[in-house]
């Protein structure tokens, strides 16, 4: 069988709907219409109608839909928690790419490109973990990546003549960090960054099988990012610090002197904790490096793209020269990063956990809700103005011109996304009214002249949408 041009297994993967169960709701009819939506009255029925962003979400976990932009189907958060929850991240590399084939259409063309070197490792080597395969790839995978990002790196460092002055210290510095962390080299960190921390920390959070214990790490994550900590004049208050001991649980232990630095330790080590038990190295990791940048000690840091351009933009900040600016913007574009780079991908989760590194490769496809008309430019937060895309998508566009934007897509993706939509209507989980306002109001905001879908009878409607299992 040929699966992403290779010839692998002898085996024949079960035909697999994206995404989960499918329940047929034609036999019943009881719904009453209330503001522009239509409630349920049997409390047999699992599925209310849309009547928020997140009924209109949830449509991908009881039927097939298509991101509105590049027309993949949308894998559910549900599959990626079930094959998080059975093992199929953390397990041998052959069980994680025989069951990641049935997904394959919902992979970006990153994702793809890994599962395609993991699908290779795994002839020769099918018993090791999705760590230990990135962790095999990443030499050459960095040595392919620091090609491609040196080029740009300097481009940015011979601007710097021209940055104004009371910027240019900041900029260098940035870009000094950078060269450390690219050639992963020990430095001191002028601070620790709790911003920083707690966006990694969110992000693995995702991925830990625990409920309980994901949640207790988040919310001893929290407190790192308060303002009281970034800001040297602004003292303590008992009030701050018996919230820092009731959540450590270490309320009694500790004198009143304590400082700012032995709360953020305090956090720090309770995560830790939480991390030895789970045993993710990964967030083991983070929080020595958090410790270790408080000490002001030495410490190697992987390179990221979100935190880079998140520190350019606040070295650069209120910089008078824009025009400059949009020029060190538009090089820092071209930087590759996981999402249109196999070996950023790889590079990136050197050190992940198996879970994550497959919670991951799934990510990019999850549904999210789209803004027709950005919500940045004062647009509805309607379910007229909402449609669904994919978490790449969505980000790649931001709050872009949508005719600009969907000049990249093709317009069949589009169709099928209203086909789909008004195909709700006869369910009774769409007002008519309200779709054919979405639909007319996307074909405004995007320039293009889509044809309006046929309401369908029940009977035929749900001949098509019903799941066979």
């Amino acid at each position: 069988m040929q699966i992403l041009g290779l010839n692998i297994f002898s085996y024949k993967p079960q035909k697999k709907v994206i995404l989960n169960n499918h329940t047929d709701y034609s036999s019943n009819k009881h719904f009453i219409a209330q503001n522009d939506c239509f409630v349920k009255q049997n409390a047999d029925i699992s599925f209310t109608g849309i009547r928020s962003a997140g009924d209109y979400r949830n449509l991908v976990n009881r039927r097939v839909m298509h991101c509105i932009y590049c027309g993949r189907p949308f894998p559910s958060t549900k599959l990626a928690n079930k094959l998080k929850s059975n093992g199929t991240f953390s397990g041998p590399i052959i069980n994680f790419t025989k069951e990641m084939i049935n997904y394959i259409d919902t992979l970006h063309k990153t994702e793809k490109e890994v599962l395609k070197k993991i699908t290779i490792m795994a002839f020769d080597e099918p018993n090791i973990k999705l760590s230990t395969a990135i962790k095999k790839l990443y030499p050459e995978a960095n040595k392919e990546l620091l090609k491609e990002q040196i080029p740009i790196f300097k481009e940015l460092s011979a601007l710097a003549n021209e940055i104004p002055r009371g910027w240019k210290t900041k900029y260098q510095n940035v870009l000094k960090i950078t060269k450390y962390r690219l050639a992963d080299k020990e430095y001191i960190p002028p601070e620790f960054s709790g911003k920083e921390f707690a966006y990694k920390i969110n992000r693995l959070s995702e991925t830990i099988n625990d409920e309980y214990m994901a949640s207790r790490i988040m919310k001893l994550t929290e407190p790192l990012t308060h303002p009281i900590f970034k800001n040297a004049k602004e003292p303590l208050t008992d009030k701050f610090i018996d919230k820092i001991f009731k959540l450590t649980e270490t309320r009694g232990i500790y004198e009143n002197n304590i400082s700012k630095k032995d709360l953020q330790h305090l956090l720090l080590l309770q995560i830790r904790k939480h991390a030895e038990i789970l045993k993710r190295k990964d967030i083991i990791n983070l929080c020595d490096i958090g410790s270790a940048t408080l000490e002001k000690q030495p410490v190697k840091i992987k390179y990221s793209n979100k935190t880079f351009r998140y520190d350019l933009n606040e070295a650069l900040e209120n910089m008078p020269d824009k025009a400059l600016k949009a020029r060190i913007i538009n090089i820092v574009k071209r930087l590759p990063t996981s999402q249109t780079s196999v070996n950023a991908f790889i590079a990136k989760h050197e050190n992940s956990a198996s879970d994550a590194i497959g919670y991951d490769m799934l990510r990019p496809s999850f549904v999210t809700i789209e803004h027709v008309h950005p919500k940045s430019q004062n647009g509805a937060n309607e379910i007229w103005n909402y449609v669904l895309a994919c978490s790449r998508d969505n980000n790649k566009r931001s709050d872009m011109d949508l005719k600009e934007f969907i000049k990249d897509y093709d317009r069949k993706n589009q169709q099928q996304f209203f086909n789909e939509i008004f195909e709700e209507i006869a369910t009774d989980n769409l007002p008519k009214e309200t779709a054919i306002r979405m639909f007319k109001n996307f074909c405004k905001e995007s320039g293009l002249e889509l044809e309006m879908p046929l309401i369908k009878e029940k009977q035929q409607v749900f001949k098509n949408t019903k799941r066979k299992h």
